[in-house]
């Protein structure tokens, strides 16, 4: 089975457990956990899925802050908010994005409407969701190293890239 219909179908059997909601509350501040929360299901599903293959792959390691790095991964995708895109307009976010990504890129749009609008507002946001994931973390006075990490999360790697950025993106992939 493909990576993306493993995806799928994680997405639409996603569930958070008790223990995973006490993972989010130990590691986030309330206003962190605000945005958390205010993700779809799926996407909580898939950052709490990220951020505990990232405590895994950095454990050990004393060069790795530790809680930047399971804050980064819970909060690497708040820029997409529950709501704003369906699961049918995200399958095909999904689907334009591999056979015409540089149409789609230039073709996205935010701003929700009819159905066209709502499919040009999903790419808008698989493309700029970092970015304004980004930007809501400093609105919330996040630290400046979460804010970088989670805004260059999909940008190609760099040699300045922090090694909580690494593991993160590595994790991400993973998911």
């Amino acid at each position: 089975m493909s990576k993306r219909v493993k995806q799928l179908v994680s997405a639409l059997s996603a569930r958070i457990t008790q223990q995973d909601r006490e993972f989010v509350a130990s590691h986030l501040t309330a206003g962190q956990a605000a945005l958390f929360w205010q993700m779809n299901l799926p996407d909580q599903r898939h950052a709490l899925n990220v951020a505990y293959t990232a405590s895994a792959l950095g454990s050990g390691d004393c060069t790795i802050d530790q809680e930047l790095l399971l804050q980064c991964a819970l909060l690497h995708d708040v820029g997409k908010v529950r709501g704003d895109v369906s699961t049918f307009d995200k399958v095909l976010t999904v689907i334009l994005d591999k056979v015409a990504a540089g149409w789609a890129r230039g073709w996205a749009r935010p701003g929700r409407g009819g159905k066209v609008a709502n499919l040009r507002h999903a790419l808008y946001i698989y493309y700029q969701h970092a970015a304004r994931g980004a930007v809501m973390l400093q609105a919330i006075g996040a630290a400046p190293a979460m804010i970088r990490i989670v805004e260059r999360h999909h940008q190609a790697p760099a040699v300045d890239d922090e090694p909580e950025l690494v593991i993160l993106r590595l994790a991400d992939s993973r998911h």
